[in-house]
């Protein structure tokens, strides 16, 4: 399949995501089980850590550019395969 094909269907299936309120639902459904986790507390005192070992307060950027990969690689893989059976089973009713 060609590249300009993929980018048409990506963005058909992104606007069905939105249009259909699934977006919506699947992020509402990724924070709960992010809090459910402890997860968004293990990352509030990571960032807190990661702040008050400097020596000058940082910027919001610098933060967010040093604890984005932490917070990636350390979101349950249990919620990732959840979000990805979703996101898989909605794009195959789409399709």
């Amino acid at each position: 399949m060609s590249t300009v094909t993929n980018d048409h269907i990506r963005s058909n299936l992104h606007r069905e995501l939105v249009e259909s309120g699934k977006r919506d639902q699947l992020v509402e459904l990724l924070r709960a089980r992010l809090i459910e986790s402890g997860w968004r507390d293990e990352l509030k005192m990571y960032t807190k850590e990661k702040i008050q070992a400097r020596e000058k307060m940082p910027s919001v950027d610098e933060v967010i550019r040093e604890v984005s990969p932490f917070a990636r690689s350390s979101i349950p893989d249990n919620i990732k395969a959840e979000l990805l059976s979703k996101i898989s089973v909605f794009v195959e009713d789409t399709l």
